[in-house]
């Protein structure tokens, strides 16, 4: 089984300086302008999965791969069984088949320039790597406690929201089963989900239990960016010279500027709901994590499909573009 590199924080505009590799791996999106200058068209449906929201990462060829994080989010009610063990792979006209099953609480993901798919597993406190050939193994399960969101620097580093402990580990690359550090533990980050990175180096943590984007520095300091509405984020992804951010229990997409930490509502009219149609008149129900389409015009949302669920109950999953001019 092959799978594409996946493109998840971009420069603005402009080729990647790293190596060839990387270049082909996580390049530039084509020039669409900048965020503020992209004009969202419509909002529509691509396919629908059996499991829980987790993450999202999009392969250079446009496939989408939405993580299974599992039915229910807290305690499972008897009778129901939690699941959360799939990477399902749905091409860009909507075909779905399952990656690899194997993973326990499939949360956050990433994919590297040699095409490793590596995997956060939440109920585990590991994380899986799987190689384009199928093979897992793995990676970390060291210093890691309810390891969410992932972003993969130029050098291989992984970065990890690590929601259990309110920290970003970081994980240089090393043997089979890689050791985990400390980069920042900060009261500023409650249960921090989401984690994208700037071409400056800069990190940013979407948070889970309240609705702020917080802005980490190289050197690690800390700062609130913005706070979104709902009290309750996603994921977020740095492309196109912005932040695309999720307010999950505002059931809303939001551009922020990543300097000033602006925020401009992009899609979802805030009511609950699976409705396609214009950006702003759009429904969204608990948008979780989001990803670009190689040739920057479509954004993929996926969101819980149970337009009555207060949160908990995760499945099943629906898969969403918005598409861009």
């Amino acid at each position: 089984m092959r799978f594409a590199t996946a493109l998840r924080s971009t420069p603005p505009l402009t080729p990647c300086v790293a190596a060839a590799a990387l270049a082909l791996a996580v390049g530039s999106l084509p020039a669409l302008a900048s965020g503020s200058g992209l004009r969202a068209l419509r909002v529509d449906t691509l396919a629908d999965l059996e499991g829980g929201t987790g993450g999202i990462t999009v392969g250079v060829d446009g496939t989408v791969y939405s993580s299974e994080f599992g039915n229910w989010l807290g305690q499972v009610p008897e009778g129901e069984k939690r699941g959360g063990t799939r990477i399902w792979k749905v091409t860009p006209d909507g075909e779905v088949s399952v990656l690899y099953d194997g993973i326990w609480g499939a949360s956050g993901s990433a994919i590297d320039p040699e095409g490793h798919f590596y995997q956060s597993n939440i109920g585990a406190n590991r994380i899986t790597k799987v190689t384009p050939d199928g093979e897992a193994s793995t990676y970390s399960d060291q210093g890691l406690f309810n390891p969410v969101g992932i972003e993969i620097d130029p050098e291989g580093t992984l970065w990890v929201a690590n929601c259990g402990s309110g920290a970003i580990q970081k994980i240089v690359p090393g043997g089979e089963s890689t050791e985990s550090t400390v980069f920042l533990r900060s009261e500023l980050l409650k249960c921090p989900n989401g984690i994208t990175r700037g071409p400056d180096g800069t990190l940013y943590v979407a948070n889970f239990m309240d609705g702020n984007v917080v802005r980490v520095t190289p050197e690690g300091k800390a700062d609130v960016l913005a706070t979104l509405p709902g009290g309750n984020n996603g994921h977020l992804i740095y492309a196109h010279d912005a932040l695309w951010v999720v307010a999950r229990a505002a059931h809303q997409i939001y551009r922020v500027d990543p300097r000033s930490g602006d925020q401009v509502l992009v899609a979802g009219s805030g009511e609950q709901g699976g409705e396609d149609g214009a950006p702003l008149e759009a429904s969204f129900s608990l948008p979780n994590d989001l990803g670009w389409s190689p040739d920057g015009s479509i954004l993929y949302v996926n969101e819980v499909a149970d337009e009555e669920s207060d949160g908990q109950k995760l499945y099943p999953t629906r898969v969403r573009r918005i598409f861009f001019e």
